[in-house]
């Protein structure tokens, strides 16, 4: 099964119009049944799939176009040129958002990303968007969408049958309907007239990998309902700002104490996604940019999107209370980069 996911941009005016910061709550996944069951997710034991290895195992390898930090950063148009330093920065700190500590419930995850762009070319289609589950497990691709919005499309095909959870679940989400992700594609918008500041280009891609990763869009415009565990209407910063991570069963997300709510009942306005205060990442329009969740933050997820990566990625055991300064920074940060390398892949 391939999905596509919505396009999704910066939108200048929601820094303005976002001023109250609270974490938000409720998540979107692809993959999941009419309850809490099913949903696709790299698998965490090792898969290998029409001849490719897939699998959180030894790290998600991925690649950028052109093979090299230099070749992808010049496919771009920008505000200010980044040296190369600064632009590997901001790529590294893109992933490391998905793998930092939630500081709320000190869940860490077992994510971890390896950039293998010397040894796997990507692999992609024409065009902007679409899959080719070639290449590395998630291309990274800079391609010209015919406008100058700021922007970026994903794609992942997804094997239906059962995976082995993070947690060490085996034989998780077949049954109903999940699978095992198979490859990802992102695109970002090369047109030349789409120019970007490093600070805009971290925040998209890091909402683009949350599609890599399978989580969707909270604009829910696949109609696929939101997981929440008390979403009112007539209270929706409250109800859509409290930390649900811990609510979620590691062994067996389906019995988590949470709701799948249909899709419609968490509206795309306000009251819901877009009353102020609820500033998520994994929106669509306006990546959760606000005065709380600055273009700035190194570390974009708030409750909803660790919520939802626990859900999919679920881990057993908090991180320990940092007893330093220095190492708050480094679990906040949390950018746990996997030093091994895929089974069968040579070292860089």
């Amino acid at each position: 099964m391939n999905i596509h996911t919505r396009s999704s941009m910066f939108i200048g005016a929601a820094v303005a119009c976002l001023v109250a910061f609270q974490p938000a709550h409720a998540g979107v996944i692809f993959g999941s049944d009419g309850n809490l069951g099913g949903g696709f997710r790299w698998d965490a034991a090792a898969r290998t799939i029409n001849g490719n290895e897939r699998s959180l195992d030894g790290g998600l390898r991925y690649s950028m176009q052109g093979g090299s930090l230099l070749a992808y950063r010049d496919r771009f148009s920008w505000n200010v040129t980044p040296t190369l330093a600064a632009f590997s920065t901001a790529i590294d700190q893109a992933f490391g958002a998905w793998t930092s500590i939630d500081a709320v419930t000190n869940l860490g995850t077992a994510l971890s990303f390896v950039d293998d762009s010397a040894n796997t070319a990507v692999v992609g289609t024409p065009g902007f968007g679409g899959i080719n589950i070639n290449g590395a497990e998630i291309d990274l691709f800079g391609v010209d969408a015919g406008d100058a919005g700021r922007r970026g499309v994903s794609s992942f095909n997804a094997q239906f049958g059962d995976v082995t959870l993070t947690s060490g679940t085996t034989n998780y989400g077949g049954a109903e309907g999940g699978g095992a992700i198979s490859g990802a594609d992102v695109y970002m918008n090369a047109n030349a007239n789409a120019v970007y500041s490093l600070d805009i280009f971290r925040r998209l891609l890091a909402h683009e990998l949350g599609h890599a990763l399978g989580l969707g869009d909270v604009e829910d415009v696949f109609d696929l309902g939101f997981i929440d565990d008390n979403y009112s209407a007539l209270d929706p910063l409250g109800t859509l700002t409290n930390s649900w991570a811990l609510l979620v069963d590691p062994f067996n997300p389906a019995a988590s104490t949470l709701t799948h709510f249909a899709a419609g009942v968490i509206a795309n306005g306000d009251p819901g996604i877009k009353t102020p205060g609820v500033n998520i990442l994994m929106e669509s329009e306006g990546l959760g940019i606000a005065a709380g969740n600055p273009v700035t933050n190194l570390v974009p997820l708030i409750a909803d999107d660790y919520g939802t990566r626990q859900f999919l990625y679920p881990m057993l055991v908090r991180v320990p209370e940092p007893s330093s300064l220095a190492l708050l920074a480094f679990g906040l940060c949390g950018f746990l980069w996997s030093a091994r390398r895929k089974k069968g892949q040579p070292s860089v």
